[in-house]
């Protein structure tokens, strides 16, 4: 049994007619979604909050030792840091909005790179 040119386009048409009502779909029930935990505080506080990066450790983990000699990195320190187009008052304040946001101490997290995007 052989299909035919318009036989195959109208499968291709229904197939595709329907993913895009299945995508139509989810797009209403994410909205929906947004709309629920825009409207009612009390579930979205209900809902979890994720954290990214590290999970913080015990005191001892943590506790930088009394005395460094001959320029040791400081504990916690992951390397070196490349800055390009950037000035260093801007990649320490970018550092800083980057911790406070993901909760996390400034020693836990590793930048590589801070690059200036025009």
């Amino acid at each position: 049994m052989q299909i035919g040119a318009l036989d195959a386009l109208l499968i291709s048409v229904i197939g595709i007619a329907i993913v895009f009502a299945v995508l139509m779909i989810l797009m209403g029930v994410i909205m929906l979604m947004g709309l629920i935990a825009d409207k009612s505080p009390a579930i979205a506080a209900k809902l979890p909050k994720f954290k990214f990066g590290k999970k913080k450790k015990a005191a001892e983990d943590t506790a930088a030792p009394a005395e460094t000699s001959d320029a040791q990195p400081a504990v916690g320190t992951c390397g070196e840091l490349l800055l390009v187009n950037t000035e260093e008052r801007d990649a320490a304040m970018i550092m800083a909005i980057v911790a406070d946001t993901l909760d996390t101490p400034l020693n836990e997290l590793r930048f590589k790179t801070i690059r200036r995007v025009d």
